[in-house]
């Protein structure tokens, strides 16, 4: 469900860190075939619902199952899954072709 993403024209596959670099560009050429494709982030609000109901379910959990739970220990959980959620930012771009593609 969740992958790299891939060429829209020739399907190589990108590595987690060309994507982390990709992630605040709009457009990209491909190593490969040399074509440009858009860089699409979309995915982010995904990422985004995904993390707010995990958290929501999180905190959940630390107040109903541990009754001394303070600020600080929630804050602290919500901090690891936001980090986690930074470190997925990756698995959730996407490439698109280019409409207008001069090459």
């Amino acid at each position: 469900m969740f992958r790299l993403p891939t060429c829209p024209h020739c399907r190589t596959v990108y590595h987690y860190g060309e994507v982390r670099r990709a992630v605040f560009r709009k457009q990209e050429d491909c190593y490969h075939c040399k074509k440009s494709f858009l860089v699409s982030r979309k995915g982010i609000w995904l990422l985004l619902l995904i993390l707010l109901a995990v958290c929501t379910i999180a905190d959940i959990i630390l107040f109903n199952v541990f009754p001394h739970t303070t600020v600080i220990t929630v804050y602290i959980v919500n901090s690891v899954l936001a980090v986690t959620a930074f470190l997925l930012l990756p698995f959730f771009i996407r490439f698109r072709t280019n409409k207008t593609n001069k090459r």
